[in-house]
């Protein structure tokens, strides 16, 4: 008898629990919901920013495209026009995946970004030989230590490191890389 009470009571709650759902936002006339096709695999790349992070819009163009930049440690660097490339921001998004592709440890993906004969490689199977070697904990700590704003720039094209680990260019429409120094 104490079973059946017990069980009519619990399926009694659960009845009244699910008839009344609890609103958890509630809109009013002003506010609107963004439909869910503006964000798309174009625009989102399924990370969200911590509070911290430096958020770059890439749809705006960068303020150092036709003019040189001065960095915090007194460096000047070319304007983003004057090393060879029309569009920084998209550099720049590049750039942000050349890294990730760095930290993955992508050899080939980073192998096709080579522009053979790079010295010391004289093709694509000498690089992939000599990967480990050259992208050791430093090179690769100062790859991505890099922010990409903030890569100097001369008329030989884009440094990324402190060192000059990676130099790029714009070469028939694709950024390539020109010379590594490990």
């Amino acid at each position: 008898m104490k079973q059946t009470f017990f069980l009519f009571l619990v399926l009694s709650f659960s009845i009244i629990a699910c008839d009344e759902p609890t609103p958890h936002i509630v809109f009013n006339e002003l506010d609107s919901i963004p439909p869910v096709d503006t964000i798309t695999g174009d625009n989102y790349d399924e990370k969200i920013p911590s509070v911290d992070e430096q958020v770059i819009d890439y749809t705006t163009p960068d303020q150092y495209q036709h003019i040189p930049q001065l960095f915090l440690d007194s460096t000047l660097s070319s304007s983003w026009d004057d090393a060879g490339f029309p569009n920084a921001k998209d550099f720049q998004a590049f750039y942000k995946t050349f890294q990730w592709d760095v930290m993955d440890r992508n050899k080939e993906k980073i192998s096709d970004l080579i522009l053979y004969p790079l010295p010391g490689y004289k093709d694509n199977k000498a690089f992939l030989r000599n990967f480990d070697s050259i992208f050791s904990t430093d090179f690769v700590e100062a790859i991505v230590q890099q922010k990409p704003e903030e890569i100097y720039r001369n008329k030989f094209g884009a440094m990324a490191g402190e060192d000059g680990q990676v130099w790029f260019r714009l070469i028939k429409g694709r950024y390539r890389i020109v010379k590594i120094n490990p």
